[in-house]
């Protein structure tokens, strides 16, 4: 490129030119070749090179990559990265075990997202680096399939910035070796009699989305952390989106599920999503005899039920039915999105609308405690269908839940309805 002449475009537009290129497939060669050759747009064209650091630990010449990205230019990956992704595909090496690697992260000055999926990183070094000033700007953090002690997870919590966090499929040492930590009713922390680990002081953070899946136990057991821990790991009236879910569970946890949803922490949010958005479900045990859930403190609520490949309704139908019914008339509750995901539909033999499950479910719906002023219904397919069809699916929906259909979808009801199928 001719820098002859600089003034001949303006560097704010030059730095779009290097944001469009970046937003292209592939872009990293024209990127490299623009640090190569401006130096007005070079440091722009870098911010985007280095503005994630995604490393796979199963490939052994990842942190050689790294390692000659560091040595020509340390400033480079001080400087610019945002994002640090570190995932395996199940064959972990010991690339975090490398000093080099925490040298790296510790000088890494800028970080706001942290993701590690499916890594063993207990008692690997690089995770002190965590607990620098230079890590309090981190606002978001993802551990899913992680192993690691209490005080590594309590470091990723140090930034007092964090604002999202996702957890999921833990392993904490201390939680897992403890079998008081199976109690089904749960475990209250704040008791004199409880030695696991917990913060000595109140964190506060000013988390706004917490997604939560109990898969292990130490799932459950952050859950009754957050819910009775005796310091505060969440910020009154912080949280906006609660996300949780639970692969296994039994009637027992239910009273544990809902200190939960009752904690100050989280009863404060606007938004409870009720289920799994990667399996489509809240949970994969029989849930048709568990006590209602009460949710009502929320304005907006959603439900994720699926549907059997033999086209049998889940258990949950029964189970949200119930919890409906327990909301209080005068709960703030006015939303309500539903997610029905079928794992197989043949949309030329579509289920029979007459079953006990639907029936309730619709019933549950239209009852009079409820003051709902949206109602949302998303049919999941898995398969590509045509407009014809999709609206063969949308009538014979509507037609499963007739009361809906007159209360929420015909006109001069006063309710926003939608019901879409993809």
């Amino acid at each position: 490129m001719d820098e002859q002449n600089p003034r001949q475009l303006p560097t704010e537009l030059l730095h779009q030119i290097v944001d469009a290129v970046a937003e292209q497939d592939d872009a990293d060669s024209t990127l490299v070749a623009i640090t190569q050759a401006s130096r007005v747009m070079g440091p722009r064209a870098n911010e985007h090179i280095f503005e994630s650091v995604d490393i796979n630990i199963d490939w052994t010449d990842a942190m050689a990559m790294l390692n000659q990205s560091y040595t020509a230019n340390p400033t480079l990956l001080a400087k610019y990265p945002r994002n640090l992704n570190l995932w395996s595909d199940g064959d972990p090496t010991d690339l975090l075990n490398e000093p080099l690697f925490g040298t790296i992260v510790s000088h890494m000055q800028n970080l706001r997202t942290v993701s590690v999926v499916e890594c063993d990183i207990e008692g690997r070094p690089f995770i002190d680096a965590f607990a620098a000033p230079t890590k309090h700007q981190i606002t978001s953090l993802e551990l899913r399939r992680v192993d690691l002690t209490y005080h590594e997870f309590a470091t990723f919590l140090s930034s007092p910035c964090l604002t999202h966090l996702n957890l999921g499929e833990l392993v904490i040492a201390e939680y897992e070796s403890n079998l008081t930590c199976n109690v089904e009713a749960g475990i209250d922390l704040s008791s004199p009699n409880c030695s696991l680990p917990q913060p000595q002081s109140a964190l506060n953070r000013p988390l706004q989305d917490l997604r939560l899946d109990l898969i292990k136990t130490s799932d459950a057991v952050v859950m009754d952390l957050i819910a009775t821990s005796r310091h505060p790991i969440i910020a009154e009236d912080s949280l906006v989106n609660v996300s949780f879910s639970s692969e296994w569970c039994t009637d027992e946890d239910v009273y544990r599920f809902q200190r939960f949803i009752d904690c100050k922490a989280v009863k404060s949010a606007e938004t409870l999503r009720l289920g799994d958005p990667d399996e489509y479900y809240f949970t994969e045990a029989d849930s048709s005899e568990y006590n209602p859930l009460k949710f009502d403190t929320f304005k907006y609520v959603e439900f994720f039920v699926s549907v059997s490949r033999d086209r049998t309704p889940e258990s949950e139908f029964k189970w949200w039915a119930k919890s409906l019914r327990a909301v209080r008339a005068s709960s703030p509750l006015k939303e309500l999105r539903l997610q029905i995901t079928f794992h197989h539909l043949d949309v030329n033999d579509l289920p029979d609308v007459a079953t006990t499950e639907w029936e309730d479910f619709d019933d549950a719906l239209c009852g009079r405690n409820l003051a709902l002023e949206h109602l949302s219904i998303d049919i999941v397919t898995m398969q590509s269908l045509s407009a014809q069809i999709e609206a063969s699916v949308r009538d014979w929906c509507l037609t499963c839940l007739p009361g809906v259909r007159g209360e929420y979808f015909d006109k001069g009801t006063g309710k926003t309805a939608f019901l879409n199928v993809y």
